[in-house]
């Protein structure tokens, strides 16, 4: 009974322990909604490639007339790049470093969120404009006003901060996190094709609405708990 107790203790004491402990993101999903794609830089034929197919594209097959998984402005899915994917050629599909701390989120997240994903656009009917191979990352120099510091860089072809995720809504559910809100246009985004629209492409200027999800690596504390439930059992394994 008394180790048995102890037992009991020690899992207490190591699921406690581990609660605020740092985590890496192992998964996830970005969904997004784009609405001022169109009106902002005078965009036609949507064309998006999930994760599973735009990470095995090369950049002219991205920029063919390849039909991609959906032909829209929304319901865009963008999943997490697990490890260090390899970038077909003329890509630059991004890996995934990010760790934070679920008590304090925006106090300690590091690294960045690799995203799979691009979309493929017609530019005044001839021209193509691509974006993708996002990173979600965060910098709190950027939270001005309703930007949250979150943002989104565009890694295809260029490298350019794209998107500041603005009026966010962050849940946090055990070691994961939820982030919904807006897709502001950033000053980055602005001062390099804002010439091309007709003024609408400005910075702060919303154009769509975003949710991300996360899911990280098992914690310690189930590792831990894993661990000590194998203790018990070979235990009572050498009692019987």
């Amino acid at each position: 009974m008394k180790t048995r107790f102890l037992l009991l203790a020690s899992i207490f004491v190591a699921a406690f322990s581990v609660q605020a402990a740092t985590v890496s993101v192992f998964q996830g999903n970005l969904s997004i909604d784009y609405t001022g794609m169109q009106s902002g830089l005078f965009l036609s034929g949507p064309n998006h490639f999930n994760q599973s197919t735009s990470n095995i594209l090369t950049s002219t097959q991205v920029e063919s007339t390849l039909p991609g998984d959906v032909l829209s402005f929304t319901g865009l899915q963008f999943g997490v790049n697990t490890g260090a994917p390899a970038s077909p050629a003329g890509r630059a599909i991004q890996n995934t470093t990010m760790t934070y701390d679920v008590s304090n989120l925006t106090g300690t997240v590091a690294g960045q969120v690799g995203l799979g994903g691009v979309d493929h656009w017609t530019y005044f009917g001839t021209n193509n404009f691509v974006m993708g191979d996002y990173s979600l990352e965060f910098s709190a120099s950027r939270a001005v006003g309703a930007k949250s510091g979150w943002y989104l860089e565009n890694h295809y072809s260029f490298g350019m901060i794209a998107f500041d995720l603005a009026n966010v809504n962050t849940v946090i559910d055990g070691d994961n996190f939820t982030l919904s809100g807006d897709l502001f246009v950033s000053p980055e985004f602005a001062t390099n094709f804002g010439a091309f629209s007709d003024g609408s492409l400005v910075a702060g200027a919303d154009y769509g609405n975003f949710s991300f999800t996360t899911a990280p690596e098992p914690s310690r504390a189930v590792l831990g708990l894993a661990g000590l439930t194998g203790v018990m059992i070979r235990r009572r394994r050498k009692a019987a």
